[in-house]
């Protein structure tokens, strides 16, 4: 009988996790991407500072903590509810931080190294890896009324869910390749003239190109049954997504380290 709980507490966390972020192969593409954009300098001060997790596998970090209750408090880090027709300087910010607000101070504590938010530069950096890839799913710039898509219920060929799940696993993992093959996919055509106008647009501009992208996430009819069609439709959003928030990381930490 014990046995049972703890096999349906996992179970719990981790369809709670999956509910919260980019899944585990869309945060390591992430990682993946920035460290090919990383300058030398950059990733060899990356990587000695880096010591539980490589910079691709630290974007998972955030998410593996969401079974401690001492670290709750950091469950609204992970998005920010826009309502349409505004941006982030027209809302009342969350008091206990948002992605914007967060990815934000994370930068200037990292430059600085001054650490208030999180406990070292370690935690800083892998918390600065997950939330600039959840920044760049475009539900995690949400709405509130549905909880960016989490009550949004849907079927993916044909076994219940949510939007927000679809969005931030199954679009990635119907796929069928590891970290390493998404990477080396979407990584493969970024051209330099990219690379400068991605790493020059700010935090905010991230949200607001997130914000712009997720009223066409909800292109299906009630009661969906969203499939292959679904897929392909959106596909090329979350390839540039996972492109933009990889190069936008090593932009963010070679500023920093370079």
């Amino acid at each position: 009988m014990k046995l049972i709980r703890i096999s349906t507490l996992l179970v719990f966390l981790c369809a709670a996790v999956q509910l919260w972020a980019w899944g585990q192969t869309g945060h390591r593409v992430v990682g993946y991407v920035a460290q090919q954009h990383l300058s030398a300098k950059a990733s060899k001060q990356v990587n000695q500072v880096l010591t539980k997790f490589s910079l691709e596998m630290s974007g998972n970090y955030m998410d593996f903590l969401r079974s401690d209750t001492n670290y709750r408090f950091m469950n609204s880090w992970h998005y920010v509810s826009i309502p349409d027709g505004m941006r982030y300087e027209d809302i009342i910010p969350n008091p206990k931080g948002d992605v914007i607000s967060i990815i934000e101070q994370l930068i200037v504590e990292l430059r600085t190294k001054k650490f208030k938010l999180v406990k070292d530069e370690e935690f800083a950096i892998m918390a600065l890896v997950h939330l600039v890839g959840d920044i760049h799913q475009p539900l995690h710039v949400g709405l509130a009324e549905d909880k960016g898509g989490n009550d949004i219920k849907v079927k993916w060929f044909g076994e219940a869910t949510n939007l927000h799940h679809v969005w931030d696993s199954e679009i990635i993992d119907n796929e069928q390749l590891s970290y390493e093959e998404w990477g080396k996919h979407v990584n493969r055509n970024i051209e330099k003239w990219q690379v400068k106008a991605w790493q020059s647009s700010t935090v905010r501009d991230w949200a607001q190109e997130s914000q712009d992208l997720r009223k066409a996430c909800y292109d299906f009819d009630e009661n969906a049954n969203l499939k292959y069609e679904y897929s392909f439709r959106h596909l090329k959003t979350v390839e540039l997504r996972l492109e933009q928030a990889g190069v936008r990381l090593a932009g963010l930490l070679n500023s920093i380290y370079d």
